[in-house]
């Protein structure tokens, strides 16, 4: 197969600035998960430099996808030692209009 397309490189940079840039949101203020996450990426993006068009459409799939999930799913909490109790730092992604979801496993039938 043929080496990855110019535009496909450039899509992929996009997606791991993005996800770098999510990194930098959802562990804000946590300077050692800051690190770990960016470590991670930029050795699953290193390791794959070399990868065809299909294989860097599939990477950029799961970076945007790793990016959704991080926005929406990752919430953080800070430690109150006066209390003992932990403050959630709720970004706007995390509110949603309509009913609360219940807890219940997305593949009932």
């Amino acid at each position: 197969g043929l080496m990855a397309s110019t535009c496909m490189r450039s899509r992929m940079l996009g997606a791991y600035r993005a996800l770098l840039r999510t990194q930098r949101v959802v562990f804000k203020g946590d300077l050692e998960m800051q690190a770990k996450a960016r470590a991670e990426t930029k050795a699953m993006f290193l390791q794959n430099r070399d990868a065809k068009n299909e294989e860097l459409q599939k990477m950029i799939e799961d970076a945007q996808e790793a990016n959704d999930f991080l926005r929406a799913n990752v919430i953080q909490a800070e430690h109150n030692p006066e209390t003992g109790n932990y403050t959630q730092k709720i970004r706007p992604e995390h509110t949603t209009e309509g009913p609360a979801p219940t807890g219940q496993p997305l593949d009932q039938k």
